[in-house]
């Protein structure tokens, strides 16, 4: 009986002490993953703040990148590039010959963060949509430039010839006229910086047009039914006009001045113009011009405003279309002398580098172009001022340290603009002195 209360008591104590162990070592466990826990949260605490240091290191260090680049260029002469500029005005016969490559918002490529080595390159480096100012090529580097440019353009209008006795009571014949025009340019262009703030620029176009005309009269007259329709389907190829530039840059952009660029374009008349092409015995045309006829001289000044990522620009300019004799003879009719009126231009839009290498800009241009006055059998005659308004689009991509692709759509919104207008462009850079 003894025996057996000892051993009864022995069992208890065992039973006990495996609680009790059992116990301890889930404790144990649970204050083991609860340090853990704290050291997990603990360095991902501090590699948060590491990558916040790290990220505060890579800001200054491209700050002192930037700040050494102003430094250099100083030294050298020259300001910051900074690529951006704004749209060039077209010649007043945007309605006949659309331009090259819009007829209110030309595309044309300056140097840009696209072409330029990627350990040259700033954040501000943004290549914003046309040719007129902007970023100059560096001195002593010669750019190459492939462009392709293509544009659409329709319009239906209505005209009535006869009487309106009340609103809505015709008497007569109703015209309607529908267009579409298509244009289409292959272009080479080049640029070479004299200096650092000096530029002077080329580009020779090759020029491709196909208009459709469809004018059909709905007789008012039940007499005389029917519905006559005319169909005309005309075209053009060869080269366009030849353009030269020359740019200057006229200060560095500090202070908070923007940067000021003057702009100085001539077009010459290369492109067979519109009193040069083959005409039937009514004076219609058999043929469609590659060239507007006529020389024009284009003073401008593009305004550049950087605030990191951005980049604002604007372009004020005028457009002198010189007079001439043309002493043609259209149909029945001489053509003595025509004065292509003048055009004034604005623009403005901003641009956005989204990493080293692209970038994309938006804006609005806008044309007002004054009506053509000529001495027609001795008479002078003036056609109406019209205006050209575009929306633009834009963005360039870096496709190695000396060449790129960028592109640019121009969306018209007047009635005179083009519909659509397309460009692309790849440059290519090579430096001429060491």
């Amino acid at each position: 009986m003894r025996l057996k209360s000892h051993l009864l008591a022995t069992a208890a104590c065992v039973g006990l002490l495996q609680a009790t162990v059992a116990y301890g070592a889930e404790q144990t466990a649970e204050q083991s993953i609860e340090a853990l826990s704290r050291k997990v949260d603990e360095q991902a605490k501090r590699l948060e703040q590491q990558a916040q240091q790290i990220e505060q290191q890579r800001r200054e260090l491209l700050e002192q990148r930037r700040q050494l680049q102003l430094l250099l260029q100083e030294k050298a002469g020259g300001a910051p590039q900074t690529a951006a500029s704004a749209a060039p005005a077209p010649a007043p016969e945007a309605r006949k010959q659309p331009p090259a490559p819009a007829g209110a918002a030309a595309a044309q490529a300056p140097a840009d963060a696209a072409t330029r080595p990627k350990e040259g390159r700033t954040e501000q480096d943004i290549t914003i949509i046309s040719d007129v100012g902007g970023v100059l090529t560096p001195r002593g580097t010669l750019t190459l430039e492939a462009l392709l440019t293509a544009s659409h353009t329709s319009s239906n209008r209505f005209f009535f010839q006869g009487v309106e006795i009340v609103d809505a009571v015709l008497i007569g014949a109703i015209e309607a006229t529908e267009s579409r025009r298509n244009y289409i340019s292959p272009q080479i262009g080049a640029r070479y910086g004299i200096t650092n703030r000096m530029e002077a620029s080329v580009k020779v176009p090759f020029v491709y047009r196909d208009d459709r005309v469809e004018s059909t009269i709905i007789s008012q007259n039940p007499e005389t039914p029917g519905e006559p329709t005319f169909l005309q389907n005309i075209d053009g190829t060869g080269i366009g006009d030849i353009e030269f530039g020359l740019q200057y840059q006229l200060n560095d952009g500090k202070e908070g001045w923007p940067f000021l660029v003057a702009n100085l374009r001539a077009k010459s008349n290369t492109g067979k113009g519109p009193y040069e092409v083959d005409r039937n015995d009514l004076g219609i045309e058999t043929e469609l011009p590659t060239g507007s006829g006529f020389w024009s001289v284009e003073p401008s000044m593009t305004f550049i405003y950087q605030t990191d990522p951005a980049v604002f620009f604007t372009n004020l300019g005028y457009t002198w279309n010189i007079a001439r004799d043309v002493n043609a003879t259209v149909g029945n009719n001489l053509i003595e002398r025509v004065n292509p009126g003048d055009t004034i231009s604005a623009s403005v839009g901003v641009g956005f580098a989204l990493n080293e290498t692209f970038s994309m800009s938006m804006g609005y241009q806008h044309n007002y172009i004054f009506g053509t006055k000529s001495v027609i059998n001795n008479t002078n005659v003036s056609s109406q001022d019209f205006q050209v308004g575009s929306l633009l689009f834009g963005m360039s991509l870096g496709l190695g340290e000396s060449t790129g692709l960028s592109m640019s759509v121009a969306v018209g919104v007047t009635e005179e603009s083009p519909d659509v207008e397309f460009t692309l462009r790849v440059p290519f850079s090579f430096s001429l002195i060491d």
